[in-house]
C-alpha cells in the first residue's frame, strides 16, 4: 500500500532512490517481534552521508519527510499489538509538527494506524531545545501517536527533562550496550536508565546487541525489549517470526 502526500510539490535536491528496511524490536523472554524500526537506506549514499547533505542543503526537513512517506509502506503490514518505529529529526519536530502545518496533514493521512506508530527522537538534542520539543511531543499525543526517547547514553540533567515528558518507549544506545556482560561502568549506568524508565511508565529497548553474553544480562536486569543483530538485522520486507536460538533458551 502507497500513501500519498504532496507536502513540499517537487523534491528538488532531495536524494532519490531511497528505501527503508526494517529491523525487528523483539520481547526478550518471549522472542516475539514488538515492532519494527524503520531505517533509511540507499544504494548511493550512507543515511549519515544523506542527511549530512540535508542539513548542508537547508532541505532537511522534506528530506526527513522523504523518509518518513517510504518508511510507513510498511504499516499495513504490521500485526496486531505490534508497533513501527519511525525516527524524526529535531528541526521537523520543530518546524512542521504543530496545528495547521505540514507534520498534521502526515499524521492526519496515516490517523487509521496512529496506535501503531511510535516516534522516535534522538536524546542527543539541545537542553534548550526543550520547549519545541515538549510541544511537538504533546501535538503528537494529542492524535494518538507514541514517542520514544532514543539513543539514551548518560543519565544527566538532559536526559532527566527528556524523561519528564514521560517517553513510552527508552531506547538505549548501542555504546551502553555492546559489551555490556563485562563493563561494569556502562552496567551501573544502564541499571540507572531501568530505574528511570520504571519510575516513568516507559518500556525498555535495549538496542546493539549482538550476542548471547550481551543478550542474557539484559535480560538478567529486566529489560524487556532488545533490538540488534543477535535477533535479525534489517531487511527490506518485515520478518514475522524469529527462531531463538538453543542457547538463548538457558
Amino acid at each position: 500500500m502507497k500513501f500519498k502526500f504532496n507536502l513540499f510539490g517537487k523534491k528538488k535536491k532531495i536524494s532519490s532512490g531511497i528505501y527503508s528496511v526494517y529491523q525487528p524490536i523483539v520481547d526478550i523472554a518471549t522472542w516475539d517481534i514488538k515492532g519494527y524500526e524503520a531505517l533509511v537506506r540507499s544504494e548511493k549514499e550512507t543515511p549519515l552521508e544523506m542527511f549530512q547533505k540535508s542539513y548542508e542543503d537547508g532541505t532537511v526537513v522534506p528530506f526527513d519527510f522523504h523518509c518518513l512517506e517510504v518508511a510507513i509502506g510498511a504499516l499495513p503490514n504490521l500485526a496486531e499489538g505490534q508497533y513501527l518505529f519511525l525516527n524524526i529529526e529535531s528541526p521537523t519536530l520543530e518546524q512542521a509538527f504543530d496545528k495547521g502545518k505540514k507534520g498534521e496533514v502526515f499524521l492526519d493521512g496515516v490517523k487509521e494506524y496512529s496506535e501503531k506508530i511510535v516516534f522516535e527522537l534522538a536524546e542527543g538534542v539541545k537542553r534548550s531545545d526543550f520547549e519545541f520539543i515538549r510541544r511537538g511531543v504533546t501535538f503528537i499525543r494529542s492524535l494518538g501517536y507514541r514517542f520514544a526517547l532514543d539513543d539514551l547514553t548518560e543519565i544527566g540533567a538532559k536526559t532527566i527533562q527528556m524523561a519528564s515528558l514521560r517517553p513510552d518507549f527508552f531506547k538505549i544506545d548501542l555504546r551502553l550496550v555492546r559489551g555490556i556482560a563485562d563493563n561494569h561502568v556502562n552496567q551501573q549506568i544502564v541499571k540507572e536508565m531501568v530505574h528511570l524508565g520504571r519510575m516513568n511508565g516507559s518500556e525498555m529497548v535495549a538496542e546493539g546487541v549482538e550476542n548471547k553474553e550481551d543478550y542474557k544480562y539484559i535480560r538478567n536486569m529486566g529489560i524487556r525489549y532488545g533490538q540488534g543483530f543477535y535477533f535479525a538485522r534489517p531487511e527490506k520486507e518485515l520478518l514475522t517470526y524469529l527462531e531463538p536460538p538453543e542457547e538463548a533458551r538457558t
